[in-house]
């Protein structure tokens, strides 16, 4: 198949690995992917364009930054369909932003199914925990309700986000396909961990780690309280935290209250090719907290690395998680259960190698970018023989 896709983002961060990892995957495919992005092709270097706009970004004020997103659909519509003259796509897929309409629009003006990326309800994410808040949030939420009563057929990555499309938005729930995040098993691959335990002079510690950016939501606070309750009968354990964000400064301070200074390590910001060293030095992986919707990166990478997970017990990391089979889960919010299930894994090694052992499994079998193009790839093929039977008069 031909598939254009088309975000508007700047392809960085999580945004970025999701987007490059699903063109790969379906380029890997067969298929014919072009990128349409102010970002440009992520499998490609970044741009100078790309750099000047998210500079941009951070200058304008938030209602001119809105009215920027409406002003974009005129020139993403007209990218869309310029490509398409040349390329002419079988489908269109769309990664799901606020104010979005450039790919609905092109999709019926070129009479061509539109497979639709919801990654957050993002009307209320930017409600909620963006520093960039909504200036008209019931403009946003129409236009969220028409861009997903438009789609032919949506993706969420969690079972929750899809019942938040359908209680709150009223969408259609045989159009959602819930298909989580994936990791790639053969770049997050179980090595042995010794440079990174002998740069930090980790030795043979017991190391529990997070990657992750620093900000309020992502429960580090809560991670901190409970590794220092835990380390009180296990001097040598180490916690690796890898990342930067905007409140380091703020738990490096707590970490120092609580005595642990040379306890826990901050690296700050590392390139996303060198995460995949610092988790294999980690013994223990958790992700301490997470939106309700979101469907973590970084556990299925902690899962294809073989690490021992710890997450938050909540619907959408069961999608993912099988507690006690795949990661221990914890109450959400609980210092004491998170410092509880860490202690457990802590005493118990063949528990940790056993859980690995069948995460890693679990992203090879089911939560990789390969697997998560496949099922795109047999939805917009239902979508198409559905439109040919269509044209045909044939009843479906």
């Amino acid at each position: 198949m031909n598939i254009l896709y088309h975000h508007r983002t700047m392809a960085d961060g999580a945004e970025g690995i999701h987007i490059r990892e699903m063109v790969k995957a379906l380029r890997g495919l067969g298929h014919e992917v072009r990128v349409v992005a102010l970002a440009g092709d992520p499998t490609q270097p970044a741009t100078a364009r790309v750099s000047r706009v998210s500079a941009l970004r951070r200058l304008i004020p938030g209602f001119a930054y809105e009215l920027a997103e409406l002003a974009y659909n005129v020139v993403g519509y007209r990218r869309i369909m310029k490509e398409a003259r040349t390329f002419r796509p079988d489908v269109i897929y769309d990664r799901y932003n606020s104010y979005s309409t450039a790919a609905l629009r092109a999709a019926r003006r070129l009479k061509r199914p539109l497979l639709l990326e919801v990654n957050s309800p993002v009307a209320y994410e930017r409600s909620v925990y963006e520093h960039l808040q909504l200036k008209f949030p019931s403009l946003a939420r129409w236009y969220e309700r028409t861009i997903l009563e438009g789609a032919d057929r949506i993706f969420v990555v969690s079972t929750p986000l899809e019942r938040h499309l359908v209680n709150t938005l009223g969408i259609d729930s045989r159009r959602i396909t819930v298909l989580p995040n994936g990791a790639d098993p053969a770049v997050f691959a179980p090595r042995d961990g010794g440079a990174v335990r002998r740069r930090y002079g980790l030795g043979h510690h017991t190391v529990i780690g997070f990657v992750g950016i620093l900000r309020p939501w992502h429960g580090v606070d809560l991670l901190l309280d409970a590794f220092h309750a835990v380390r009180r009968s296990h001097p040598d354990l180490h916690l690796l935290i890898v990342g930067d964000g905007p409140i380091q400064p703020q738990l490096e301070s707590r970490a120092r209250d609580l005595g642990l200074a040379g306890a826990a390590t901050f690296t700050g910001r590392l390139a996303h090719a060198d995460v995949v060293a610092h988790v294999d030095a980690m013994d223990v992986a958790v992700s301490p907290h997470a939106t309700f919707y979101a469907s973590p990166m970084k556990i299925l990478e902690y899962m294809a690395m073989g690490k021992a997970v710890v997450a938050p017990a909540m619907d959408n990391i069961r999608d993912i998680v099988t507690d006690g089979e795949t990661g221990l889960l914890f109450q959400p919010e609980r210092v004491d259960a998170l410092a509880t299930v860490m202690q457990r894994l802590v005493d118990d090694e063949t528990l940790r190698r056993t859980l690995g052992k069948n995460a890693r499994r679990s992203v090879m079998e089911q939560f990789n970018w390969r697997h998560n193009a496949e099922r795109v790839a047999t939805h917009a093929r239902e979508l198409l023989r559905s439109c040919r039977d269509t044209e045909r008069g044939v009843s479906v």
